[in-house]
């Protein structure tokens, strides 16, 4: 009698399982992105960015790093996760910026170091272009800006 009750219960329990994540489908975007670092004190260094995000926000955002067509080919070419500061070169100082920062050169004093772009490529297919599609990010630290398409969708404080 047992196994009469538990047969259909696990039947029904494969079934609901089994449709409720067959309708997800998760993708790994960690391979394959570009890296370059920008620069806080200089927006022309910073591929345009404190010029021209103003009009981002409405699509306009050519000759930026968050321009789709932006040209990253002298990017270099890494796997997430990757921490740029863990990279750096120790920096012997007694400023309290440098020290809180594990005696790397990342902070005010250092604008050529403090900020990072990454970029990634992918392709949607367009069977899947009706679909809702999320992506998820890991470990984003500090203030980031998240943009696809030349269109600003989120900030991570």
């Amino acid at each position: 009698m047992t196994k009469r009750i538990c047969s259909p219960v696990i039947v029904i329990m494969l079934f609901l399982f089994n449709n409720t994540f067959a309708q997800y489908e998760k993708v790994n975007l960690d391979d394959r992105w570009k890296f370059h670092f920008g620069h806080a004190g200089n927006p022309e260094k910073d591929f345009n960015y404190g010029i021209a995000n103003v009009f981002a926000k409405s699509g306009a955002a050519a000759k930026t790093a968050i321009d789709p067509k932006f040209n990253d080919s002298s990017w270099r070419t890494l796997n997430l996760p990757h921490d740029w500061a863990v990279e750096l070169p120790f920096t012997k100082s007694s400023n309290f910026d440098v020290i809180q920062h594990g005696f790397k050169p990342v902070g005010g004093l250092f604008p050529e170091t403090s900020i990072g772009w990454y970029r990634k490529q992918f392709t949607v297919n367009k069977a899947d272009s009706a679909k809702r599609l999320v992506l998820e990010f890991d470990g984003i630290f500090r203030d980031a800006n998240i943009w696809v398409n030349g269109f600003f969708v989120g900030n991570n404080k």
